[in-house]
């Protein structure tokens, strides 16, 4: 038994040594993807015209309630009734809206999120073929060295990609 493991030992170590490791910054890649900063650019035009509607409703509805507390104590009950419904009312639609939008867009986020991790995947596993790496590690691991560090190669990939 003891044979076995000192020749397993002796024969593997050569094998080790010519295994070829590789670590990616993914974070970095996901920062600085050009992929990603046209994404980016894509949700704020998707999305910008439909904040600013929600902002503005936001707006109106907290001029109303600032109107009702200094208006309130000369009004009379019919008008204050039908300004707090009306506030009830904005503030109902305006939940509603602001609700629907973040569901919008966090469908939309999670969409373009899972785009850019299969392109950063793939530009991984091109580099890594094409340098005939064996393995590649994310950095989290407790240290690498920069010279196994391909990040800056599979952004270059990313940015071959994009175009």
């Amino acid at each position: 038994m003891i044979v076995l493991l000192v020749m397993l030992l002796l024969f593997a170590h050569p094998a080790w040594s010519e295994t070829r490791i590789a670590a990616v910054n993914i974070n970095r890649l996901m920062e600085n993807a050009p992929q990603a900063q046209s994404a980016s650019l894509g949700m704020k035009e998707k999305f910008s015209k439909k904040e600013q509607v929600l902002l503005s409703q936001r707006d109106e509805i907290r001029e109303m309630e600032a109107r009702y507390k200094r208006e309130k104590d000369m009004m009379s009950a019919e008008e204050k009734e039908k300004l707090e419904e009306k506030i009830r009312g904005r503030l109902r639609d305006f939940k509603r809206e602001s609700d629907d939008f973040t569901e919008d867009f966090s469908l939309a986020r999670n969409e373009v999120l899972n785009k850019l991790q299969s392109d950063v995947y793939k530009a991984i596993v091109s580099v890594a073929e094409r340098e005939n790496y064996d393995l590649v590690v994310s950095e989290s691991v407790l240290y690498a060295s920069k010279r196994i560090d391909i990040t800056d190669q599979v952004l270059t990939r990313l940015k071959e990609l994009n175009q």
